[in-house]
């Protein structure tokens, strides 16, 4: 039995030190985004560390992120309905774009 258990913790450590090291600039810019709007996991929060540390692109992008997230909570509300109510108003043709150019840029950042 503690012999099971050492060797699950030593299996953890192994997943974590991996995830630590292998974060993909896709995975480093959902977690950039999700810290956002969470509290990240201690390995989650080191991961995007270390990346950020090592990439200059993500490191500017969640730079931004976090720049963008602070000017648009400076403004005022009647502001927020309104970028609301102009983001519903977008055309079909409009969003599928938007959401190719995500895809593209995701690609992109992968290569």
């Amino acid at each position: 039995m503690a012999f099971e258990r050492a060797l699950s913790v030593k299996l953890m450590a192994l997943r974590d030190i991996t995830m630590l090291v292998s974060l993909s600039c896709n995975k480093a810019s959902h977690l950039a985004s999700e810290s956002l709007d969470r509290e990240l996991s201690r390995n989650e929060r080191w991961a995007l560390r270390i990346h950020t540390l090592v990439c200059r692109n993500c490191r500017r992008m969640f730079a931004q992120l976090k720049m963008l997230r602070a000017l648009v909570s400076k403004m005022p509300e009647s502001a927020h309905q309104q970028l609301r109510a102009a983001l519903t108003q977008l055309s079909t043709d409009r969003k599928q774009r938007i959401k190719q150019l995500l895809r593209d840029a995701g690609r992109t950042q992968a290569d």
